[in-house]
């Protein structure tokens, strides 16, 4: 499909992922949008997952970076980010799969008027698999820190703000970087589609509930400097939604 806005900069990191990447990709080639430009960046993988790339995926639309050492998954968004040049960034993880409208209905709605851009998902693990669902046209920034919706990190699909936005490194850093997008454009509008199947790991971290949860208390520390109440009014909100989600999907 051609348009009129401009090519999206898809930022793919990659480690150990030679069970998955090529879905992923193949998930791209298939779009029915399909000015694109892919920048897949190998995090120093110790399995095959570089060579089997390099051999598959030959598409001039694919930029492989190869980090000379292991980065972790923000630092290395960060090189993609670097990297590209495009006015549209969207996210895809190497073990996530795009439907084949994904960056199509996406792309109609930035060019609506919207700025950021997020979806329902389908989420699979090895015992579960549930629709993400949220039932308004947009996600204000507000519900979002409260945790109302949680947000899909391959669904994400933004227009570059003015002021550019980074990965820090710690936990939650997807959270964090979302959270500068909301500040800047204060709503998501949401696809109502599941654009996007996200498979959970049985070793990811976020699985790690007290982890997890450490963390999310960190970010909203790192956020509120000065203002504890905030930090434990949005916390308490993290902890209800959690436990709502938890109950709607067990």
């Amino acid at each position: 499909m051609t348009n009129q806005l401009g090519t999206v900069g898809i930022i793919i990191p990659m480690y150990n992922a030679k069970e998955t990447i090529l879905r992923a990709i193949h998930s791209v080639l298939n779009q029915t949008w399909q000015d694109w430009h892919i920048y897949l960046i190998n995090d120093k993988s110790t399995d095959n997952s570089l060579a089997l790339v390099r051999e598959h995926c030959t598409d001039p639309r694919i930029t492989i970076l190869d980090n000379p050492v292991n980065l972790g998954a923000a630092e290395t968004r960060n090189v993609g980010l670097e990297a590209s040049n495009e006015s549209f960034i969207a996210f895809l993880d190497s073990d996530d799969e795009w439907e084949k409208n994904k960056l199509t209905l996406q792309m109609q709605a930035l060019a609506s008027g919207d700025d950021l851009s997020i979806s329902h998902y389908h989420y699979r693990s090895r015992t579960k698999s549930y629709d993400v669902r949220w039932a308004r046209t947009h996600l204000t920034k507000d519900e979002f820190v409260k945790k109302r919706f949680r947000v899909c990190f391959s669904s994400v699909c933004y227009r570059r703000p003015p002021r550019d936005v980074r990965f820090h490194k710690k936990g939650h850093e997807d959270f964090l970087f979302l959270y500068e997008l909301f500040e800047q454009y204060q709503q998501a509008r949401v696809v109502a589609q599941n654009l996007v199947n996200y498979y959970e790991l049985g070793d990811s971290l976020s699985r790690n509930k007290n982890k997890a949860a450490r963390w999310h208390l960190d970010l909203l520390r790192f956020i509120y400097k000065n203002n504890p109440l905030k930090v434990y009014y949005y916390y308490l909100w993290y902890m209800v939604n959690g436990v709502l989600f938890t109950l709607k999907h067990r």
